[in-house]
């Protein structure tokens, strides 16, 4: 069968948009599971078509499914966790939706509410991370406080060059967000919150790393 270039973009599409809901129903948590039917239900998908969608992200290492441990009855009642890397993915794109990540095209994320798949849950999540607030003086200061130690930190600590690159990529983006006129919220607080995930999840640098962790759910708390 051949596939057309529309049609591999809307494949693309479909991609993204069930991580991005894995991401929205698991709120980032890579610990939190959810059924197979709860995400391509939400976004009218046909099983069949949910099935070959997660292949892929599996495959991609983004998201896992497992019935391990479960008394599943049919494919559907198996359970999805989104991966760090997924988390990364979909934050990359909702942060810099002009900007194209490992998987996914830039057209794909602009258009994530064009199409017969999007729904209010999907808009409502974009709208969250566009929304505008007036961040006062003092948590700018606590936020260029923030960037600054974790700045330092990578510095001194041994990380994996991919999660050095992902803090910096999170450190970059809350820095345009602190110089922009006209910042945006939940492009602040999913930096952070990939930041922190980051922090947590590496068990060699839980320690020295506590403090930042509890820095930035503070920060996360003024935010939102």
């Amino acid at each position: 069968m051949m596939y057309s270039l529309s049609d591999i973009d809307e494949i693309k599409k479909q991609r993204f948009l069930f991580l991005h809901q894995l991401w929205k129903l698991t709120a980032g948590d890579h610990s939190k599971r959810v059924l197979v039917r709860q995400v391509f239900e939400s976004l009218n998908l046909k099983e069949d078509d949910a099935r070959i969608i997660i292949q892929y992200l599996v495959g991609e290492n983004l998201l896992d499914i497992t019935s391990h441990g479960f008394n599943v009855p049919s494919y559907s009642d198996a359970s999805l966790y989104i991966k760090h890397k997924g988390v990364v993915e979909v934050e990359q794109a909702l942060s810099k939706p002009e900007l194209p990540t490992l998987h996914f095209p830039a057209s794909v994320v602009n258009n994530i509410n064009i199409g017969t798949m999007s729904n209010s849950n999907i808009s409502q999540a974009s709208s969250s991370v566009n929304q505008t607030v007036t961040i006062s003086q003092e948590t700018k200061k606590e936020l260029t406080i923030l960037i600054n130690t974790l700045k330092k930190f990578l510095e001194k600590e041994e990380l994996k060059q991919e999660q050095k690159d992902e803090l910096n990529s999170d450190i970059s983006t809350i820095e345009s967000q602190i110089r922009s006129p006209k910042p945006k919220s939940g492009i602040i607080s999913d930096s952070l919150s990939s930041a922190k995930s980051i922090l947590e999840s590496v068990s060699t640098i839980a320690i020295t790393a506590e403090p930042l962790v509890a820095q930035i759910t503070i920060l996360l708390g003024m935010i939102r």
